[in-house]
């Protein structure tokens, strides 16, 4: 046999043992000849591939594929195996069940009667599907009441106990109950006052919250310019942060200093101006002479008038003038209309 052999049939051979591994753990026997059937159901409660198959809750075959049912995904479909030695009705009910507290799950065949010949589903049938709750699977709903009258009646013992504890005047969990029913009464009564209060103060709570529902209308509404005027703020104080408040003051202290010299200054030459003034008012000094003196006035009113009259006659006749400064005598003519003599 040659290498080439040898390789394939053992890759045959672990191909087998592979899938066969596979499908065991899968709970399918290949090598049995088991029955399969169907089963659909509008909620599997997360029943598993592998799950246990059941009679009276003995394990006779396992869940093969769970999936949706192709033409209608609001049924889920479930493939499960049977050992072929066991023959159930077709009128048998799939159950899924809990198989423990941890929430487990299997499934449970539940018939009647045992079948024969035609009576038997075969290999490919579909079956009934059910889904039974923890309580139901553990208990049962015929023994459910019976449960539930025994924990009632044991509960009413207990309360009935309890209460006649609760009554005696040393009990201290009885004093504690009759404290809290105190606190609960004082504590109803309390309620009741401030409601009466909160009625009678509905108007004015009311009319609180309309003013503060107007006032943050009106600060919704003047938000912007509040935002502005946060803006021109910090940009305010930036500047004044940026400002050399040392250098400021020092040149402010110099002007001020400045200012009150020059006022010292001008505090001198107002008095000086208001002695010389008082000196004129009491009439000493030539100012003050000039100044009382009509006469003088007078005087230098027409001196004045005369010195005009001179010019004049100087501008109209300066050959009048010229003799005295010259050496040869020009004779003297009498101009016409000579402003001095008609005057």
């Amino acid at each position: 046999m040659s290498r080439e052999v040898k390789i394939g049939l053992f890759a045959i051979v672990a191909l087998t043992i592979a899938f066969v591994g596979y499908n065991f753990l899968k709970g399918k026997d290949l090598f049995s000849n088991n029955n399969v059937f169907y089963i659909e159901y509008a909620n599997v409660d997360q029943l598993q591939t592998g799950a246990p198959i059941l009679v009276n809750g003995l394990a006779v075959g396992s869940v093969l594929d769970v999936y949706l049912k192709p033409e209608n995904y609001n049924n889920i479909v479930v493939e499960i195996e049977v050992r072929g030695d066991l023959n159930i009705p077709k009128t048998t009910l799939a159950e899924i069940v809990p198989t423990g507290l941890m929430g487990g799950k299997g499934i449970q065949l539940v018939f009647d009667q045992f079948c024969t010949g035609d009576g038997c589903a075969q290999s490919g049938d579909i079956l009934r599907g059910a889904t039974k709750g923890l309580i139901d699977a553990y208990v049962g709903v015929d023994k459910l009441k019976e449960y539930t009258n025994v924990v009632s009646d044991g509960l009413t013992v207990v309360v009935d106990s309890l209460s006649e504890s609760l009554k005696e005047e040393d009990n201290e969990v009885g004093n504690s109950m009759r404290d809290l029913q105190a606190t609960l009464q004082n504590l109803k009564a309390t309620t009741y006052q401030m409601n009466k209060m909160l009625a009678a103060s509905q108007g004015d709570i009311t009319a609180t919250m309309a003013n503060m529902n107007s006032i943050t209308q009106n600060l919704q509404q003047q938000n912007a310019q509040i935002a502005t005027i946060m803006a021109n703020t910090a940009q305010f104080t930036g500047q004044l942060k940026d400002i050399n408040l040392a250098a400021t003051n020092k040149g402010a202290s110099e002007a001020i200093a400045s200012l009150e010299s020059t006022l010292k200054t001008a505090d001198k030459a107002m008095q000086d101006v208001s002695g010389l003034m008082n000196k004129i008012s009491s009439g000493k000094g030539t100012m003050s002479l000039l100044m009382n003196n009509p006469d003088l006035y007078k005087k230098l009113s027409s001196t004045s008038e005369n010195l005009d009259y001179l010019l004049q006659d100087l501008r109209l006749n300066p050959k009048r003038y010229t003799r005295i400064l010259s050496r040869k005598q020009i004779p003297y003519k009498k101009p016409e209309n000579d402003p001095v003599e008609g005057n």
